[in-house]
């Protein structure tokens, strides 16, 4: 590519959180407006799958170098604070309620806080940032594509095509560009690719719903969800819960594990509408203020969370994969869009600094991303799983508890201490050192 003569033309194929993000990214970074930037979304208009999203410092450090801070603080809810890796901070309360009186643990305050989004009022935020000179093109479900030395050809359901320098598949947990980019490392055909590509179950499902806080409030004045993010916690099972959209909404978030499931190809639709009824009677034993949540969800969806088995590469010369479509996880540390965010974060520096280099080596940014990236994100994605089996009682030392059984304090506070080191790489990790290694390779 002659750089000095036409700019470097990013296709982003996806208009979520991290496709968005990727955009904003290049545009805050591409300082000498050498890169030419278009989004392909396959819905007819930007939308968000999902209620709420979480953000631990290593996240919020994005949000804040993107300049997009202030705006958020606006959607804040009332006793939030911003995340810090130096604010002790009790993150959440944690209370075992399989049982009619729920045991609250005594916690001890995270180094590190986090705070949660309405995903909603996010992507109002991000899309507002978004330069003109971003093309968002809306329809465009991509159904393959092609490389050359010429660049990457895009085919459209449509029968369109376009063109571009680097393709950035942003297309989530079944990703078509995953697919097309795993034929082409390994040599696969379409059969074999799809396979290579199949995202597993995880064995978990878990029932999505926001409940408007008054509800809670006319039946309960003191119910601690409407304040504090809670996660109740049980054999197989949990409920986490926290305020949203300024403390109107609670958002909710019920899990359920079949752990022999685990790594099972999902059968059936991943997603469909449920009830109340359907999760309050997998809560009916549970404590009176679970029961107060269960019974009050406003229709619910339920989702099988599926992953992504953990990939070698995550890009190869001009093709990258970003969040979902290369590490879908599971949500149980919510850092899911925090290390989609740091995907685009990271590439979109190292692809700037390409350029000004003058040489721009596609190869080379895809080797520096392989070697930064995919480690870490895979890393993420195993803790997630692993902070899951935790608050189910799956996790070794813990074969012995049946839903219900009453636990000693002393292996209940010694959970809680697995937890809080389950999710201290949060805020004792930077993604500036990590953007630091990644430039100096350049």
């Amino acid at each position: 590519m002659d750089t000095a003569n036409q700019k470097l033309r990013v296709a982003i194929v996806g208009g979520g959180i991290g496709g968005l993000g990727l955009a904003l990214a290049l545009a805050r970074f591409d300082t000498n407006s050498s890169i030419q930037v278009d989004i392909y979304e396959a819905a007819a208009k930007l939308t968000q799958v999902g209620a709420g999203i979480t953000f631990w410092p290593r996240g919020w450090d994005v949000i804040k170098d993107l300049g997009l801070e202030d705006d958020l603080v606006a959607y804040m809810s009332p006793g939030q604070s911003l995340p810090s890796s130096n604010l002790p901070k009790l993150p959440f309360i944690l209370k075992k309620s399989d049982q009619r009186e729920g045991v609250e643990i005594p916690g001890f305050p995270f180094r590190g806080s986090s705070i949660t989004f309405y995903r909603a009022d996010i992507q109002t935020v991000f899309v507002k940032h978004i330069p003109s000179t971003t093309q968002i093109h809306l329809g465009k479900r991509l159904v393959s594509f092609t490389e050359s030395g010429q660049g990457v050809e895009l085919h459209f359901k449509d029968g369109e095509t376009e063109i571009c320098n680097v393709l950035v598949g942003a297309d989530g947990v079944h990703s078509v560009i995953r697919k097309g980019l795993l034929a082409k490392m390994y040599k696969l055909d379409e059969e074999e690719a799809a396979m290579k590509a199949r995202p597993v179950w995880s064995g978990t499902v878990i029932y999505r719903s926001m409940i408007e806080s008054d509800i809670i409030r006319n039946q309960d004045p003191n119910h601690p969800c409407l304040t504090n993010p809670m996660i109740y916690f049980g054999k197989y099972k949990h409920l986490a819960t926290y305020p949203i959209s300024r403390g109107k909404f609670i958002n909710v978030g019920a899990l359920y594990t079949e752990i022999e499931k685990e790594n099972t190809f999902l059968e059936g639709p991943a997603v469909e509408a449920s009830t109340s009824d359907a999760v309050s009677s997998l809560f009916e034993k549970w404590s009176d203020e679970v029961q107060c949540i269960t019974k009050n969800l406003k229709n619910p969806s339920k989702w099988a969370i599926e992953v992504v088995k953990p990939l070698d590469k995550y890009a190869d010369n001009r093709v990258f994969l970003l969040g979902d479509a290369a590490h879908a996880m599971t949500p149980n540390l919510g850092i899911g869009a925090g290390q989609a965010l740091e995907d685009g974060y990271l590439l979109a520096q190292v692809l700037n600094k390409s350029l000004q280099n003058g040489a721009f080596d596609s190869s080379k940014v895809a080797e520096i991303y392989n070697t930064i990236r995919t480690p870490f994100a895979n890393f993420a994605a195993a803790a997630s799983r692993s902070q899951g089996h935790r608050v189910d009682f799956l996790a070794p030392g813990f074969e012995d508890i049946e839903e219900g059984d009453s636990v000693p304090g002393e292996r209940l506070e010694a959970l809680l201490e697995e937890v809080n080191k389950g999710a201290s790489w949060t805020w004792n990790t930077s993604i500036a050192a990590d953007v630091e290694r990644a430039l100096d390779m350049v």
